[in-house]
């Protein structure tokens, strides 16, 4: 299963709805969202998502219970479901950790533990993709196209659940 993975939109339009196509182009079966969707009208910005998405909520997220609430989603014509911090999924015989990443000490635990294939993090705004012992650690940065004078750069990652390997795709 292909699965993509988002983090850190920070009401990004444009990149969100690049992010869109290649999510489509790419054929995943869902979207995982790290955190700091930021505003809850950017929901619109996934219209045309052809697979749902899981999220969790970062530190920058605006108005949560508007997010949450039945009519954001349905206005977006998006199905999509969060957790408020963190998520716990079992896919494809993969167990996977999503967190946004804002307290490296539990971003950390969460990878050393063992108990996870993959954990998905964000918040540092910095594509991170590689294995620590048996699990993969996977940053796929942000849809900023700059965060300060050395970050610099939009992407995003797919994930394959069947070699438990991702990929970072530069807007």
């Amino acid at each position: 299963m292909k699965i993509g993975v988002l983090t850190d939109t920070h009401d990004q339009y444009h990149n969100t709805r690049k992010a869109v196509t290649i999510l489509n182009d790419q054929k995943v079966a869902l979207v995982i969202h790290c955190g700091d969707w930021v505003s809850p009208f950017t929901l619109k910005f996934y219209e045309g998502l052809t697979c749902p998405i899981k999220g969790v909520f970062g530190n920058n997220d605006g108005d949560r219970f508007r997010h949450t609430t039945k009519f954001a989603a349905r206005d977006a014509h998006v199905d999509v479901t969060y957790e408020e911090r963190f998520m716990s999924l079992d896919l494809d015989n993969r167990k996977i950790a999503v967190f946004h990443g804002d307290y490296r000490e539990i971003t950390d635990a969460l990878i050393t533990c063992g108990a996870y294939d993959a954990v998905f993090h964000g918040h540092f705004h910095i594509a991170e993709n590689k294995m620590v012992g048996k699990t993969l650690s996977l940053n796929a940065g942000t849809l900023m196209d700059v965060t300060s004078d050395t970050v610099k750069g939009a992407s995003l990652a797919i994930y394959d659940t069947a070699t438990n390997s991702a990929r970072i795709i530069t807007l």
